[in-house]
């Protein structure tokens, strides 16, 4: 009796855990160069500066790791901008805290905005008291890197593998 009361919880505990729904996260490897060129209009500073980002469009986060130099006054603001391609201004998406690096988590993305990131519709921009509306701005470009499966049994699966 015991071995039978035994199986009927394992096979209850397999359905309910086993078959949690899931669902496919694309990891993004998404990166950034950035330079008064590619504002609009595009200014003459000789600062730079670069950016490294994961996006990961099912949990909505994006992690980044973003650094520049050569700034010609101080930072007043960073942030990131979007919808726009290459050559067009947008609105602020998400507030970066200035300093260089720059990193953290922009989390609780909603879907169009992992889209934005994911098309290469966002750009990075530092803005300085020389350059109000931004001295150096970088167009966000993304690479699928690997699909992962979420979900809290798929989490405890890989942990095994």
């Amino acid at each position: 009796m015991k071995k039978m009361l035994s199986l009927a919880a394992l096979m209850a505990a397999t359905l309910v855990f086993g078959t949690a729904g899931t669902a496919t996260a694309t990891l993004w490897d998404c990166e950034c160069t950035l330079e008064g060129s590619q504002e609009v209009p595009p200014n003459a500073s000789t600062a730079t500066g670069t950016g490294s980002f994961v996006l990961d469009d099912v949990a909505g986060t994006l992690d980044y790791n973003i650094s520049y130099s050569g700034l010609s006054s101080n930072v007043v603001g960073a942030h990131i901008h979007g919808p726009a391609p290459v050559g067009a201004n947008a609105g602020v998406l998400f507030g970066l805290i200035p300093g260089s690096p720059i990193i953290g988590q922009w989390a609780g993305m909603s879907t169009t905005h992992t889209n934005l990131v994911a098309t290469g519709l966002t750009y990075v921009n530092i803005h300085s008291n020389n350059f109000p509306g931004g001295e150096i701005r970088g167009q966000i470009t993304c690479t699928p890197v690997t699909a992962v499966e979420e979900s809290s049994w798929g989490r405890v699966k890989q942990l095994f593998r």
